[in-house]
């Protein structure tokens, strides 16, 4: 693994790609919040394709919500990031805007998987690995009164994607 300068940008994969058959695609400088990506990516993984883009298609239509872990300060109470839904999720939430990108991304890393194997599909393929990291920062002020200023920030996300196929493939005999 590559060591990382925390609460910077950086550029190329975070793992090491290991693998028969894997796939990976980038998604660079987002405008998505942070947070939302960082939920997102922690509940998709291990899942596979299908799954994952039909999960997120329900999200966009607030059907299902994206289940809401860090920063819920559990049982304490108090300020949490999300609200309940309803039945055992807890907190949670809807991402919509996120929720596209991460679909966008989920369908690159299948197109990848089509030109580069012809012989696994890649609807089977399970999310190894999916990170969402902290872009470009645009920094921007904000004028305010008796010449002050208030820094008005505008962040990017970066969005990483693992898929593999495990199980046995035919392998092509046409040397």
């Amino acid at each position: 693994m590559m060591s990382r300068i925390q609460g910077q940008p950086q550029s190329g994969y975070t793992q090491l790609l290991e693998g028969s058959f894997l796939t990976t695609a980038r998604a660079v400088n987002l405008d998505v919040h942070h947070k939302h990506c960082y939920q997102i990516a922690k509940f998709l993984r291990g899942k596979s394709t299908i799954q994952a883009i039909e999960y997120l298609e329900k999200v966009i239509k607030k059907e299902a919500a994206i289940p809401y872990t860090r920063r819920s300060r559990k049982g304490k109470g108090g300020n949490t990031m999300a609200g309940h839904r309803k039945g055992k999720m807890g907190p949670g939430a809807y991402p919509y805007k996120a929720s596209i990108e991460f679909i966008k991304l989920i369908n690159s890393a299948m197109d990848n998987a089509r030109q580069r194997y012809d012989t696994i599909d890649p609807e089977e393929m399970v999310i190894t690995h999916l990170a969402a990291h902290r872009g470009q920062i645009s920094r921007g002020f904000r004028p305010r009164a008796r010449g002050r200023a208030s820094p008005k920030n505008h962040y990017q996300v970066n969005l990483e994607i693992f898929l593999e196929h495990f199980g046995e493939e035919e392998e092509e005999e046409d040397f």
